[in-house]
């Protein structure tokens, strides 16, 4: 595997992963069910096979809106921003796993509580990087053009983006960067 290969599978996972600690049975950060008990229920009646990557895509779908709508500029880079690659390697990741076997990271986070979320993610992105607290967001920096375009740095600003989330409780304030003009 390819070391592009391995900061897309972190990103990947690092978007899911804080997709669905915000769902409403962990966090509450966003109104999601994913792969909660409910969203389980519902989901797996509707779509049997799929329904882990379609409640992880709901997750994601809601934790944009969620970030959009706090956050209310596109030039807020943030962990599902448009503007950043990350949510859109993970909903074509997810969209994949739809013609493949089940990947364990499905029951991973399906098995997830809040203590377990975060122990994991911690793991994986170490400590709080601090950040500014900006209207209802937590300014982390800025990112130039140069910067986005660089892939071999985009990884440690995922990590940055989703250290961030780990020690906040259910009153969210999204982690973000300014894009630097």
């Amino acid at each position: 595997m390819s070391a592009t290969d391995l900061r897309t599978n972190e990103a990947i996972f690092l978007v899911l992963g804080i997709a669905r600690l915000g769902e409403q049975s962990l966090r509450g950060w966003w109104r999601s069910h994913g792969l909660g008990r409910g969203g389980r229920y519902v989901l797996s009646r509707a779509f049997p096979r799929t329904y882990r990557a379609a409640a992880l895509e709901l997750d994601v779908v809601s934790a944009a809106h969620r970030h959009d709508d706090l956050l209310g500029r596109p030039s807020a880079l943030h962990l599902f921003s448009s503007m950043l690659p990350f949510r859109r390697w993970a909903e074509a990741w997810l969209a994949e796993q739809k013609t493949l076997p089940p990947d364990p990271l499905f029951d991973t986070l399906a098995e997830w509580d809040t203590d377990t979320a975060v122990a994991q993610l911690r793991d994986r992105v170490g400590a709080h990087p601090g950040g500014e607290p900006v209207g209802d967001g937590l300014l982390l920096g800025q990112i130039s053009a140069e910067e986005l375009a660089d892939p071999a740095g985009l990884g440690a600003y995922a990590r940055l983006l989703a250290a961030a989330y780990l020690d906040q409780d259910a009153g969210l304030r999204p982690p973000y960067f300014d894009l630097a003009r």
